[in-house]
């Protein structure tokens, strides 16, 4: 059977412009039924989070320190709380943290997913889709109603992984980090 992720994709963006990306099928790929989606532990997953973040910024040549931006990564267990926010982890057959994400509750049914970043190495092994599948059952389970994120603009197999999910790409915006990165607006309603 042919993946149909082997092939160009192009995504047309609000800027109207289209971008096209060749997939890499020489990446190495963990098999999804490996891989564990279980909630954030300080004690068992200390700063692996952290350490995911900054892998995937390094890949991308993007800088990453420490900063109140990204104190939610520095203590995700005291940021996504469990009453208006959660965090899950994406564990290996060791338990090694290889991916990781957030969501929380902005009020009036909107939640916001945050921090979806998956390990070079296990990416396009459904990690990431299972993540998602992660934020959309907590949200719902929350009354969530409409689900917003926000993505830089470089992390194109991100995009083709929410459009798969049923977002659509609804504006663009400077990131309020550091560095005003330029990222994508995504949204998607639930019935």
């Amino acid at each position: 059977m042919v993946s149909p992720w082997s092939r160009v994709v192009t995504i047309r963006f609000l800027d109207g412009f289209a971008r096209s990306s060749p997939r890499d099928n020489d990446r190495p790929m963990s098999a999804s039924a490996s891989i564990r989606i279980v909630p954030y532990d300080k004690a068992r997953h200390g700063d692996q989070p952290w350490r995911v973040v900054s892998a995937v910024f390094e890949e991308y040549g993007f800088p990453f320190a420490e900063s109140d931006y990204d104190a939610d990564l520095l203590d995700p267990a005291t940021h996504y709380d469990g009453v208006r926010g959660w965090f899950a982890v994406a564990e290996d057959e060791v338990g090694k943290v290889v991916g990781c994400v957030g969501v929380t509750d902005e009020g009036d049914g909107l939640f916001e997913l945050h921090r979806l970043y998956v390990l070079a190495g296990t990416r396009r092994g459904g990690a990431g889709s299972r993540l998602v599948q992660w934020v959309f059952d907590t949200a719902r389970a929350h009354a969530c109603r409409r689900m917003v994120l926000f993505s830089d603009v470089h992390f194109e197999d991100a995009h083709r992984l929410y459009l798969g999910h049923g977002f659509r790409n609804n504006r663009f915006r400077y990131a309020p980090d550091p560095w005003q990165s330029r990222e994508w607006g995504f949204v998607r309603d639930f019935e």
